[in-house]
């Protein structure tokens, strides 16, 4: 039977997806669990996975296209309508060809002169097809048609390079073509070869090729190495390209911050915005169509490193919580892995780049959040500060209110 996969909803706000690549061809069998898919809502990359095993059947959406949620993505043909299928076979239509004789008494001659030709080369073509289908049929193994033709050709045994776990089950013309280049290869050269896209004709095959000789190559030739991106930087790629096109501005300023001994500058950041929020409507609003969405939370969105990826997760709530709790989710927050609704649900940003020693910058407003806060180093309890805004949610003195109620209530400081 088939089995639909569905374009996921990622968050309460999505209500499309972008299929972003596919790790699945038609054809291939796949395994509960294993993941077919990439795609992207309004808020990140997410994996899709397949929750039953079978045959992919059909692949609906083409890498780049968006669909709506819920909507078909790809058919998988589980294994009982596989075997199903393999049982009761159909029948091959029957093709009507004209028999040359016929062709040539209704042709004209010039015409009939070519059909004795056409009949040779469409034997020559089932020669040629018989004898591939016979090496096919010699050549032992898990490996695809085209597989086993090369297999023979260059004198490799799948079926033991399977059993010694070198091949994978089923073999493909490319693992193939991969084995017989470790001849000449080193594993450290292959891998630079994979690594810089490198055509190894381009190599003397005299001798065993090492990594010195193909570093050497890439040197020389000032070749580039390809990285393709990661999911993560995909969806901060996407980010970033929306945020660009918001009508925005800046408002600077600087602070004198009174934070308690012992409490994250990032905690005691979140709890003075956040409570500073309730008093200003429009920072927690999100701009849907012709109308805003205006929450009762302070959910603030925060600039997380984690190696060279960036997430913003959400400290959500903050009017509800003390510092002393949200400068535990601080310190806990680089800690564990993000579910899409640890990404979701903010309605402003922050960022803070002072431990690194950064005196000032801008960020780029997160989704479709009002604004973002960017913080750089404290010196002396001071500390500048950069708020980027989306004109379209607020106004210039909208911000100038906020950031001057925010400047007080740094300045009182508050307790842990």
């Amino acid at each position: 039977m088939e089995y639909k996969i569905t374009m996921p909803v990622l968050s309460d706000t999505m209500e499309k997806g972008k299929l972003i690549k596919w790790h699945v061809n038609e054809g291939q069998q796949v395994k509960k669990g294993d993941v077919i898919a990439e795609v992207e809502s309004d808020k990140a990359i997410m994996e899709v996975q397949t929750f039953k095993d079978g045959v992919v059947k059909k692949l609906l959406v083409k890498e780049g296209d968006e669909v709506p949620v819920k909507s078909p993505i790809a058919i998988i043909e589980t294994a009982t309508a596989q075997a199903h299928a393999q049982q009761t076979p159909s029948q091959p239509k029957e093709e009507s060809h004209p028999q040359s004789s016929t062709s040539s008494q209704t042709l004209p001659p010039e015409l009939a002169a070519i059909l004795p030709t056409k009949t040779k080369e469409l034997k020559t073509q089932e020669q040629k097809e018989t004898k591939a289908s016979a090496v096919v049929k010699a050549v032992k193994g898990a490996a695809s048609p085209a597989a086993r033709v090369e297999a023979q050709k260059l004198g490799i045994d799948i079926e033991k390079l399977q059993a010694e776990q070198k091949l994978p089950k089923p073999a493909h013309l490319k693992d193939i073509k991969l084995e017989a280049l470790k001849r000449y290869f080193t594993p450290k050269a292959l891998e630079l070869l994979q690594e810089y896209a490198l055509d190894p004709s381009v190599f003397a095959h005299d001798h065993k090729i090492d990594a010195d000789e193909v570093q050497a190559y890439i040197k020389s030739h000032n070749i580039p190495k390809t990285i393709p991106l990661s999911t993560n930087r995909l969806a901060v790629k996407s980010n970033v390209e929306t945020a660009a096109k918001k009508p925005i501005y800046h408002v600077y300023e600087t602070f004198t911050l009174n934070p308690p001994e012992d409490v994250k500058i990032t905690a005691y950041l979140l709890k003075v915005i956040g409570d500073t929020m309730q008093n200003h409507p429009l920072t927690r609003a999100v701009l849907e169509d012709e109308s805003y969405k205006i929450y009762p939370a302070s959910n603030i969105s925060v600039a997380v490193a984690k190696g060279d990826a960036l997430y913003m997760v959400v400290c959500k709530n903050i009017e509800s919580k003390n510092l002393k709790e949200i400068d535990t989710w601080v310190k806990e927050i680089k800690q564990r892995d993000y579910s899409p609704d640890d990404l979701q649900g903010s309605t402003f940003g922050l960022s803070n780049l002072g431990m690194f020693g950064i005196r000032a910058f801008d960020a780029m407003i997160n989704k479709k959040d009002s604004g973002i806060a960017a913080f750089g180093k404290v010196d002396k309890n001071r500390v500048e500060a950069v708020f980027t805004f989306d004109h379209r949610i607020l106004n210039g003195v909208d911000a100038a209110k906020f950031v001057s109620e925010l400047k007080n209530n740094f300045a009182k400081g508050i307790d842990v």
